[in-house]
Order: C-alpha cells, then structure tokens, then sequence
C-alpha cells in the first residue's frame, strides 16, 4: 500500500499579510482539517495590529463555518527577510502541513513564497489566485487535476481525495486531463490518429487507473489535444467551470526566473498555466 501524501491529524501552517488573495488560501486549509482533523495555525510577521485584525476576524468566520480549529501567532520580525522568521516557525513547531498564497512578485510566486519551496523541507500547497478572481466556493462542484505522467501527479491526487471528501463538497467531480501537445505539423482535429499521440494517451489511462485503484475515487479522464497544454488545459477548465485546478509539483522543478522561459519545458508550462488560468490553481510541493 502506498504512503498518502497527507495523513491525519494535521497541523497546518498559514502564513499571511493580510491580502485578499490569502483568503483563498485559508479556505483550501480549512477544507483540508475539516476533512481530515487538526488545526489551522495562522502566522503574522507585520505590525499592524489594526489592519491585520480585520483580515482575522474574516478569517475567523469563514473558519467558524466549516467547524475548524483556527488559531493566529503573532511574532515580532527577528530577521531582515521574512521568509526566515516563517522557516524558522515551521522548522520549530513541526508542522504537517504549509497552505500559503502565491503571492505577488516577479514571475509567478512572491519573494516570500518562492523562498519557502526552496528551502522548507514541509509538505506544501500554494495557491495561485487570478487577479480578477474573487473567493474559492464553500461547496467544490467541479476539480480538475493535471496529470502528466509524473511522480508527484499523486500529490495532486491526494489533495483532491481529501477536498471532494469534505462534507462541503461530498458530491464534487473530479477530472483528470492529461493535456498533449499536438506538433504544428498534425491538425488538432487529427491528433487522436498519430501514433506517438495514441501510446501517450494509452500510458495516461494506463497510469490513471492505477490511482484510482489505489485512492477507491470516481476520476473523470480527459486528454486534451492542443499545441499549447498549459492554454489548452486554461481554456478546458474555463469551459467546465472548474472551481479549481490541482498540479503536483517537485520543488526541484518549479519555476525559476531563468527556467520559465525555456520554451516546452515543465516550469514554462506551469508559469503559463498561471498566467492564463481564470480559476484558481493549486500546486502541491513534494
């Protein structure tokens, strides 16, 4: 039998500012101890109180609805770079878990966030929210995991088990779409006929029904012809309404500020994926 890459009681670990976008971060938290036990441990670094105690008092409540323990530490900054006091509070107290916000700087995550990946040895989920987009929905009708045939797919997997699980979201659909990019040279409408198309498509339903054996969840498989997959799969789950998009992500390959522009490569498939999605996505660090 497999090791599930999340496993009960959690102790969940929230970093926050105060932003909008953090929200959606702290709803995908709750969503996971609600299902699975534990605790939400919101970590504040700034100083003021005032603004900080309305972004709480928001929190709080959304906690409150999903009947989920929710505490917040405050600490004073010890260290020039915030990420230092967080690493610091995660290496410490031993944390099952880390849900924190994209953020924003250059590229895709914030300074804070991208340190994190980098040097925090505890499971992680980021939450990538579009600029336009508001909060994550209490009932999850429609997940879609991205499946490229990798390791850290389960990761993504597991996520989703643990989201379509909660009382919130029992009755929610997961779809695995398993994008292939389609060479210039064969017409999207002829994909399906190309040999090299048909035996990846074979490995993804292949793979697939591995998990599902495994994990006992009603999976939707979907592959997606498109020269592009990170557009593609932006433009599928518009198309489906998908609530959110869920990506396992090795911290060894995600995106730097030199990889991103390597064209085809995994980090400039996640980086575009970010850009285009209009729904959230949420990356689950191994």
């Amino acid at each position: 039998m497999r090791e599930e890459w999340l496993t009960p009681v959690l102790k969940v670990f929230f970093p926050f500012t105060g932003r909008k976008d953090e929200i959606n971060a702290a709803i995908i938290a709750f969503y996971i101890v609600e299902e699975m036990g534990g605790e939400v441990v919101g970590f504040h670094v700034l100083k003021d109180k005032k603004f900080d105690q309305q972004f709480v008092d928001a929190i709080s409540s959304i906690a409150k609805e999903f009947k989920v323990n929710f505490r917040v530490l405050y600490r004073e900054r010890k260290r020039k770079d915030v990420a230092d006091d967080l690493l610091s509070e995660l290496e410490e107290n031993y944390y099952d878990l880390c849900v924190c916000s994209s953020g924003r700087g250059i590229r895709i995550f914030g300074d804070v966030a991208r340190k994190l990946i980098k040097k925090s040895k505890t499971k992680m989920i980021v939450v990538h929210t579009p600029k336009e987009y508001g909060v994550i929905p209490r009932f999850l009708t429609r997940v879609l995991i991205v499946h490229k045939n990798m390791s850290e797919d389960i990761n993504a997997y597991d996520v989703a088990m643990v989201l379509t699980r909660s009382r919130l979201s029992s009755r929610g659909e997961v779809i695995s779409v398993h994008p292939v990019r389609v060479h210039s040279s064969v017409p999207i409408d002829l994909a399906y006929v190309a040999e090299e198309v048909k035996k990846e498509e074979e490995n993804f339903i292949r793979h697939l029904g591995i998990k599902i054996k495994d994990m006992g969840m009603p999976v939707t498989p979907v592959t997606l012809y498109a020269r592009n997959g990170a557009e593609g799969l932006a433009i599928y789950a518009s198309e489906v309404k998908a609530d959110i998009i869920l990506v396992g992500v090795n911290r060894k390959r995600y995106p730097s500020r030199v990889t991103h522009m390597v064209p085809l490569s995994y980090a400039s498939f996640l980086n575009t994926l970010l850009k285009r999605s209009s729904c959230p996505v949420l990356l689950a660090f191994s």
